[in-house]
């Protein structure tokens, strides 16, 4: 019998399973698809490697600025698709090798609770193997909504798995859901050349960020020649003819080569069989945990998406971590108020903590600093005077919260993370001596700005 048995080898599983090893634990993993998960293969880093790539594209076309003569930038965008499958196959593969030293058993096959202590793995040819475990951790994570009143067929109107999987360039791209992904996916393929319409029922992109961020995003998305219809309600969706042509309510037709559908995603608990053993579950499905991950059966917990706590590969690690020093004999328990959350698009866009319009609906004393990166000397010379950091305060000085919007923000995020998790105050920072010449000046001078004594504005 294992000490432990995990459904699912994403970031959340498979750095429960480490850890749990690390900590002196039998550990078994399964997984019905490929290890790392969403975040790893169909998420985080395939979406990364296109946006470095657009990045790169970006920066040459406008390499005359910096005296560069660049005659001609071309995408291929075969050799740029088989480039992110090169790199999500190094890392599965790091994470197998990370497995297998760890002696972790790992079991191919679709994962489903067999009673409390064990889980029957399914494989594809129909075999099953049981794995009884004193403690079993669902992390099956989650899958992308597509309504049907939205046409989805996978060929013409795509999930964000199949735009993924693409083997050529769309001429034009319809995005419905002007949210994390659906801006990144925009940001990305607007560089590549592809006409990108983003619409979305909400009066603005990003509405998870505060309105300045949000309207430096999208200002720079409508000069990059982005269509974007916010406040705007999609009635029907027609898929004919090889395009998408979508209705909107105030009688608009938008029409495009493809349709993307960003509108959210949901925790995959179908099949794992926690209804069968009495697990409570939410009204989108998510399976219901503590704070230390326990679900009501004793014995079995849950992390990542299937939580419903959450849609960040950082945060299913940190839970799975939670879970090995737990059932180690340790106490641990996931706090969420100092989680960043890093958007990829150009420009890059990370918050953390209490936005200002969380602390004003609140009615949070709170005081705000912001320096614009034109008044940094690195970001000038970079070539990327546009965005800023802010800070959030409340009245006795400590740092709830914080924005960025512009060049490295998912970078720069850390350090006002770090201030919010250990509840630092504005002294610790600008007490802080910070490189020159860098952008995290910037998070400095924002800092001194909140507490009005910013040199550089």
């Amino acid at each position: 019998m294992h000490d432990i048995a995990i459904i699912g080898g994403g970031p959340g599983g498979y750095v429960c399973a480490i850890r749990a090893a690390q900590n002196g634990l039998s550990v078994a993993l399964v997984e019905k698809g490929q290890l790392g998960g969403v975040c790893l293969n169909r998420g985080c880093i395939p979406t990364k490697a296109l946006a470095h790539v657009a990045d790169v594209m970006d920066a040459a076309s406008r390499a005359a600025e910096l005296g560069l003569i660049i005659p001609e930038v071309r995408l291929d965008f075969a050799r740029v698709m088989a480039r992110k499958d090169r790199v999500v196959a190094r890392l599965r593969g790091g994470v197998g090798l990370l497995l297998k030293r760890r002696k972790i058993d790992v079991f191919s096959g679709t994962g489903t609770l067999a009673g409390t202590r064990a889980v029957e793995a399914t494989a594809r040819d129909g075999s099953t193997t049981r794995i009884e475990a004193r403690n079993i951790v669902i992390a099956t994570g989650s899958e992308p909504v597509a309504p049907r009143m939205f046409g989805y067929d996978g060929a013409n109107m795509l999930t964000s798995d199949d735009v993924l999987r693409l083997k050529e360039l769309p001429e034009s791209m319809l995005i419905i859901g002007a949210g994390v992904i659906g801006c990144e996916f925009a940001s990305i393929f607007r560089t590549f050349g592809c006409e990108v319409t983003m619409v979305d029922i909400m009066p603005n992109i990003l509405p998870m960020v505060d309105e300045d961020v949000a309207n430096t995003v999208r200002a720079a998305f409508a000069k990059r020649g982005i269509q974007i219809h916010t406040g705007t309600k999609i009635t029907s969706v027609k898929v004919a003819d090889g395009r998408v042509e979508a209705a909107c309510e105030d009688g608009k037709t938008l029409v495009a080569q493809k349709g993307v559908l960003s509108v959210g995603r949901r925790p995959t608990t179908g099949g794992v069989g926690a209804a069968d053993v009495g697990i409570d579950t939410g009204d989108a499905g998510e399976i219901i945990v503590d704070s230390r991950m326990r679900t009501n059966v004793p014995g079995v917990w849950a992390i990542g998406d299937v939580t419903g706590k959450s849609q960040l590969a950082h945060v299913a690690s940190a839970q799975g971590l939670a879970v090995a020093a737990n059932v180690a004999g340790q106490s641990r328990s996931v706090e969420y108020y100092a989680v960043p959350n890093c958007i990829f698009t150009n420009p890059e866009v990370a918050a953390v903590g209490v936005s200002e319009r969380g602390a004003q609906e609140s009615g949070i004393d709170y005081r705000v600093g912001k320096f614009p990166f034109v008044g940094s000397g690195k970001a000038v010379a970079m070539g990327a005077p546009e965005g800023f950091v802010k800070i959030i305060a409340d009245g006795t000085g400590r740092v709830i919260g914080g924005q960025v919007v512009g060049a490295h923000a998912s970078d720069l995020i850390a350090e006002i993370a770090l201030a919010v998790s250990r509840r630092l105050k504005l002294e610790d920072i600008e007490q802080t001596i910070h490189a020159h010449p860098t952008l995290a000046e910037s998070t400095a001078e924002a800092v001194e700005a909140t507490m009005g004594q910013a040199i550089h504005i």
